[in-house]
């Protein structure tokens, strides 16, 4: 039922070396656990979980790890990739450049459907917001009146009438 300890190949010394020289605080926890058991420290597998608290499934890993590639296998950590994002590098560089214009765009519903017309990109409209107004740092640059008598046509007769009542006083 107890399967036995792999034979540690490093010397002990080497093991700490290595251990002092190692940044990675997940690495440093793996080699410690072979230091502990070149070190004859640690006799079995679960007094190796209780020394470094930690599950006795995971020093398992550790040392299979170890009997299959060797010091190299248990240093290596695996990183997953995340999810891919939903818009290009260079659709977001377009985007970017098509904002930079002095049209730009009225609403991010019209940033919304531009990418899903020209470049297949179907997006939520909260992520069009996120992706425009933080990741991309840019605001929508749609000129408009704060209120209709602010016309240039208004202004113009308003300056007029201005005039002319100005003068008779």
């Amino acid at each position: 039922m107890n399967k036995p300890l792999p034979l540690i190949t490093e010397s002990p010394e080497q093991i700490q070396r290595q251990l002092r020289a190692e940044p990675d605080a997940k690495k440093c926890s793996r080699l410690q656990a072979l230091y502990l058991l070149a070190s004859g420290q640690a006799t079995s597998r679960l007094m190796l979980a209780k020394l470094l608290a930690v599950h006795r499934h995971t020093i398992q890993t550790w040392l299979k790890l170890y009997e299959a590639g060797g010091l190299q296998a248990v240093l290596t950590i695996h990183k997953a990739p995340g999810k891919r994002p939903a818009v290009s590098p260079h659709v977001l560089t377009k985007l970017q450049e098509r904002l930079a214009t002095v049209r730009g765009f009225g609403s991010y519903g019209e940033v919304q459907q531009y990418l899903a017309r020209t470049y297949k990109v179907v997006l939520a409209y909260s992520t069009v917001h996120k992706l425009v107004r933080y990741k991309l740092k840019a605001k929508l640059k749609a000129p408009r009146r704060s209120h209709p008598k602010k016309s240039p046509k208004m202004r113009s007769s308003f300056r007029l009438r201005f005039a002319r009542n100005s003068t008779r006083a």
